[in-house]
């Protein structure tokens, strides 16, 4: 083949080559972009199928819940849910919900939202919004809050209720409150507590657990041996500071009665605001104040004088060292 020819041919094939070399990489790109656009389309549809999964089961779970409530002598109603928190989280919007347990405590909320979230697969979140009411076997109360919130555990030991500035009608509000409840055991605590005719309560807190099943009737939970023990309930408002331990049960009337000790800073504030919430008669606050004062010592570790003193409960009237202190109003369970 002659020089002049193999040199085109060389040529025109250096320059292919060239050509493909070029246009290879787009090639290339093009491949990988639809790759990658069909990972995100199987991704995406994968996420959509978990959330539907996810919402669907919580809302089977939610109806084999009320019905075994309901079965319990449980009131539940609320509006057909409705489907939402895509992609974050698997909730279910419940409006006019309404619980009312058999001993006649119940909530009522405008709206609710159930939701169940990635990151904390063991506990179920219940947002409460609008409208709230708290009801008892003595009527209704509204409430008021600027967030209010439960997180319940999914092995059903126990939950978790948190709300900030609540307002429970005209009579009573908090800056904060926090209610953990596992098993039977009780954590409540509050914040800057003020109700009509006492003094600011800075903390409360209580700690106690009840020996039977809640959430029955008072009759019901008196005939099982209904015992509550009152671990510690302790209220400090300035320097006043009063520490309660206790063990209380129902009588045959089903009005609380028990036993319990009371240790006591500051007596002389403590009694003015036991005597302001109606717990002491105010003809009885004098003598009491002076001989708990006089009874008051400092104790060994330092700080202001404290005194400590039985407590004993029993048909509705509670006495102090043997002291008449009050008589506690009665409790209807109806």
């Amino acid at each position: 083949m002659p020089i002049g020819i193999q040199r085109q041919i060389l040529h025109r094939a250096v320059t292919f080559a060239k050509a493909m070399g070029h246009f290879k990489p787009f090639h290339m790109a093009r491949k990988w972009w639809a790759y990658v656009f069909l990972i995100l389309l199987v991704a995406g549809g994968g996420v959509v199928f978990i959330w539907q999964e996810a919402t669907s089961r919580l809302e089977t779970e939610l109806v084999r819940w009320t019905e075994a409530r309901r079965a319990e002598g449980w009131h539940i109603n609320h509006a057909p849910p409705e489907r939402a928190g895509f992609p974050l989280a698997a909730s279910l919007k419940l409006g006019e919900l309404r619980i009312q347990a058999p001993n006649g405590l119940g909530w009522q909320s405008e709206r609710a939202t159930l939701a169940l979230f990635p990151q904390d697969h063991r506990q179920l979140w219940l947002n409460f919004e609008g409208a709230q009411r708290l009801t008892h076997p003595g009527g209704e109360m509204p409430v008021q809050s600027e967030n209010l919130t439960a997180r319940l555990r999914l092995d059903g030991q126990g939950g978790t209720l948190e709300g900030n500035a609540l307002r429970f009608g005209q009579e009573l509000g908090m800056r904060r409150l926090s209610v953990d409840l596992f098993g039977w055991a009780l954590d409540l605590r509050g914040e800057q507590i003020v109700a009509n005719g006492i003094p600011r309560i800075d903390t409360l807190h209580f700690t106690g657990r009840s020996l039977q099943p809640l959430g029955v009737s008072a009759a019901a939970w008196r005939a099982a041996g209904g015992t509550l023990s009152v671990e510690r309930f302790e209220l400090r408002s300035g320097q006043a500071s009063a520490v309660l331990s206790a063990t209380i049960t129902l009588d045959a009337a089903l009005q609380p009665e028990g036993r319990g000790n009371l240790a006591v800073t500051n007596v002389a504030e403590v009694i003015s605001i036991m005597t302001a919430s109606g717990l002491i008669a105010p003809q009885a606050a004098p003598a009491l104040r002076t001989v708990l004062s006089l009874a008051a010592r400092v104790p060994p570790e330092g700080g202001p004088p404290r005194v400590e003193l039985p407590l004993e409960l029993r048909n509705r009237r509670l006495t102090a060292a043997r002291l008449p202190v009050g008589v506690l109003p009665h409790l209807d369970w109806r």
